[in-house]
């Protein structure tokens, strides 16, 4: 496991630098729609990256509503709605945004019930027994004050398939220590299990936190897979970094992800000790409402598992979440698992690290490398942690439907700017 010099390092949060304003009277950039509208002319060292890497589309969509319907849902009679799409076009990734859509109505009954501990606050529940009701991997346990490992009792993935668990029941409360401890016990199980298949090199990190995310269990808990076939989504990045880079005359796919969010003011780099960094983006093309993408060195990483613990308080104290989604991949295995900097050798880092704390239109005559401390090279392949949000529990309506599983699209009820505040509030705790 982790060293625990790694594990407590202090770390500090600075914002990026955003776009150069080169003219006073150009409008500020507040919102996904500022984005849309600005952006291809938008002017400062990581705008080439946003072009690069998103494609922005907008238009007004209109329709004619009926007395009856305009009064009661207070709507103009000359319905005019701005919609705008935002696609990542290296990974097609692709959400669409609409205010007019935070506003509709839903007429399935609310479900107070989902909000029940069908456990009896923890007395049936079976990972609250962990010692003798989960099942143990041939290497044993790996265990700290807060968390410990398993094995699954129903795999789905080979040639190992585990669980990690909150020694405490209740799956929203947990404090960074406890992050931590979770985070710690999962990359030791993710070596353990490698040195025992060596063959197997695709690690990949799962937490579904409540029914609607896909948890069967309401103890806070997740799930870690090593297997010798990738899980799309990584066979997809890795081709993706690829594609990337030959279009874009040896260009990072990560570091233009990071450029490309920097460039208006969605980025926040996490910097701890000896070299040790991670980035934090609130996306604008998330695939699910309120993504957050962290990307850091391992899980050994001190700033990876503050940032990690900042989104996720982020949506759950900040933005009322209850059910979430968080996987990483990309995860670091073996002699490439460490807490360096953000590429697993500080040697790699171009810049020094030190930067400053500012918002949009700072920062100016810095180097794209120096402002962001991002390595250098397009062979950058950087551990990846998503996190987003499921929707309201209460709301028996999924929040995944064709436009998600046929289209491969996604609505982002929530602007990314409103998120990525909430994220500065638990970075600066």
């Amino acid at each position: 496991m982790c060293t625990r010099s790694s594990a407590r390092a202090s770390v500090a949060v600075r914002a990026t630098s955003g776009a150069s304003v080169e003219k006073a009277s150009a409008p500020p950039i507040t919102s996904i729609f500022d984005v849309a509208a600005q952006a291809a002319t938008l002017a400062g060292p990581n705008a080439d990256a946003l072009r690069r890497t998103y494609a922005f589309s907008s238009g007004v969509a209109r329709c004619t509503v009926g007395a009856e319907l305009g009064q009661k849902y207070n709507l103009d009679l000359d319905n005019q709605q701005l919609v705008i799409s935002c696609t990542n076009t290296a990974t097609l990734e692709q959400a669409w945004y609409n205010e007019a859509r935070t506003r509709k109505p839903q007429t399935f009954k609310a479900d107070p019930s989902a909000l029940v501990d069908p456990t009896d606050g923890g007395k049936k529940c079976d990972f609250c027994r962990w010692q003798v009701l989960t099942a143990e991997d041939p290497w044993g346990r790996l265990e700290r004050p807060h968390a410990v490992t398993g094995s699954n009792l129903f795999k789905y993935g080979e040639p190992a398939h585990g669980l990690v668990l909150f020694k405490h029941h209740d799956p929203l409360a947990f404090s960074r220590e406890q992050l931590s401890d979770f985070i710690e016990v999962s990359d030791g199980w993710f070596q353990a299990a490698h040195a025992h298949h060596p063959g197997a090199p695709h690690a990949f990190f799962i937490w579904n936190c409540g029914a609607r995310a896909g948890a069967s269990q309401y103890h806070g808990h997740g799930q870690l897979l090593l297997t010798h076939t990738p899980v799309p989504a990584q066979a997809r990045l890795d081709q993706q970094a690829l594609h990337h880079a030959s279009a874009h005359a040896g260009a990072c796919l990560y570091a233009d992800l990071v450029r490309a969010h920097a460039a208006v003011g969605l980025a926040r780099v996490v910097e701890g000790e000896a070299g040790d960094r991670c980035w934090v983006m609130a996306h604008l093309a998330p695939q699910k409402d309120m993504e957050v993408i962290v990307l850091g060195s391992g899980l050994c990483s001190a700033a990876f598992r503050r940032a990690l613990h900042a989104a996720l308080r982020a949506l759950v104290d900040g933005l009322g979440v209850q059910t979430f989604n968080a996987g990483i991949l990309n995860v670091p295995l073996g002699s490439k698992s460490g807490s360096g900097s953000g590429s697993g050798s500080a040697d790699a880092v171009s810049g020094n690290g030190t930067g400053h704390v500012g918002g949009r239109g700072e920062g100016e005559g810095r180097g794209e490398g120096e402002d962001l401390g991002l390595p250098s090279g397009a062979g950058w392949r950087p551990m990846m942690a998503r996190v987003v949000s499921r929707g309201r529990v209460t709301q028996p309506a999924s929040d995944f439907g064709c436009l998600e599983v046929i289209g491969h699209a996604s609505i982002g009820h929530t602007d990314p700017f409103v998120v990525i505040s909430k994220v500065d509030e638990q970075l600066a705790l």
